[in-house]
């Protein structure tokens, strides 16, 4: 807006201007023609002419005799008229024209008529406002570069404190910190932050040792829930869960499960003799020997007094299963020494196996009880497979 209010000043001015020089040279050239039109000498009149049309812009020369008859001109037809009779000069945006009087002896014998262009002078203007743009272009992008640099220099505290929430809310990490860099509004912010994130950081540490406390006594409980505290073993609540899982598991995967199911032979002999103190021991020392026995992947339960349980996953071979409770019945046999005695404990095994007996978790314990039952019956010490024919 600047740059077009000056140059409709400016355009006004040398209008104005260009009109004042060409008004006083008109008034010149009427004084070198006065002469000529007097003694009607239209040869000097027009070599006078010839050489003020010489003048840069002049488009055309008339001189006019007082009745307004055309005398000589410049080029010798003038296509351009005076518009209004009564004017001694006008002005348009591609033109102007001025008249003035030929007097000799304070007697009007005449008047003479210049037409110039203005185009020039328009030529001129367009060129200053194209240099007032690109000085306007210049400045703006100058002042737009320092405007820029003041901002990033005043905004950047700013920027920062926002960069550093944004991680801080992404990242759920508030043991970073802001730099304070000055002591005004914004490095009383950056320490207001500060603190902030330190309250939170506490508060957070505070929430996680709670929920860590939280989860190890949530594992400690469920650590006394489902296991033995004689033993360590897992205990029947734990086994009452597993078996129906792993019966589920071995009939979707067509995986053979062994289901041992051990009681302990003589144990309340053990009870009534040597006290509970030595069936308890008793007890551990048979969990230590059959856990010896098994690989990682089989589980031993104790599911309460002297019976335990044994589930062996993913069979090839029931004879593997035989084998194991062998090896566990021999294990058991072993001498045993508590206060100077031999104790005389041994094991009975009933084997059931999932899918060829059951897939059904509590027929299959009830059926691996039978086979124990009748292991015991055949004399105990020894493992049976439960069969129909001998339910």
């Amino acid at each position: 807006m600047t740059v077009l209010l000056l140059a409709a000043v400016t355009w006004h001015s040398a209008r104005e201007r260009h009109l004042a020089e060409a008004a006083v040279n008109t008034e010149q050239l009427a004084l070198n023609l006065a002469a000529s039109l007097v003694f009607l000498d239209k040869a000097a009149a027009a070599a006078e002419l010839q050489t003020y049309a010489q003048r840069q812009d002049v488009l055309d020369l008339a001189v006019y005799q007082p009745d307004m008859q055309l005398f000589v001109s410049q080029p010798e037809k003038v296509s351009r008229l005076w518009l209004q009779a009564d004017s001694y000069q006008q002005l348009d945006w591609l033109q102007l024209q001025v008249r003035r009087p030929i007097r000799f002896k304070a007697e009007t014998v005449g008047s003479v008529v210049v037409t110039e262009s203005l185009a020039g002078l328009q030529q001129a203007l367009l060129s200053l406002l194209l240099l007032f743009g690109l000085i306007v272009i210049l400045a703006l992008f100058a002042a737009s570069r320092v405007l820029h640099l003041v901002q990033r220099k005043a905004l950047a505290p700013v920027v920062e404190l926002a960069e550093l929430a944004d991680y801080a809310a992404r990242k759920q990490d508030y043991s970073i910190r802001g730099t304070v860099r000055r002591r005004d509004e914004v490095g009383r912010l950056t320490e207001r932050l500060n603190e902030l994130f330190k309250r939170i950081e506490i508060w957070q540490q505070d929430l996680q040792q709670q929920l860590q406390q939280q989860q190890q006594e949530r594992m400690q409980l469920d650590k006394l829930a489902h296991s033995d505290h004689l033993t360590g073993l897992a205990n029947r609540l734990f086994f009452e869960t597993e078996l129906p899982r792993a019966v589920a598991y071995a009939a979707a995967q067509q995986q053979t499960l062994a289901l041992l199911f051990i009681d302990l032979d003589n144990f309340k002999t053990v009870n009534d003799r040597w006290g509970h103190d030595a069936g308890d021991e008793v007890l551990q020392i048979v969990a230590k020997r059959m856990q010896s026995q098994l690989r990682q992947t089989d589980r031993l339960f104790r599911l309460g007094g002297d019976e335990f349980a044994v589930l062996l996953t993913d069979i090839v071979q029931p004879e593997w299963a035989m084998q194991l409770a062998d090896r566990l019945i021999q294990s058991v046999r072993e001498p045993m020494w508590l206060k100077n005695s031999l104790m005389p404990v041994g094991a009975t095994v009933g084997l059931a196996f999932c899918p060829q007996d059951s897939t059904d978790a509590a027929l299959l314990l009830q059926q691996a009880d039978q086979a124990m039952y009748q292991a015991k019956r055949a004399g105990k010490n020894t493992c049976r497979r439960f069969t129909d024919g001998e339910n």
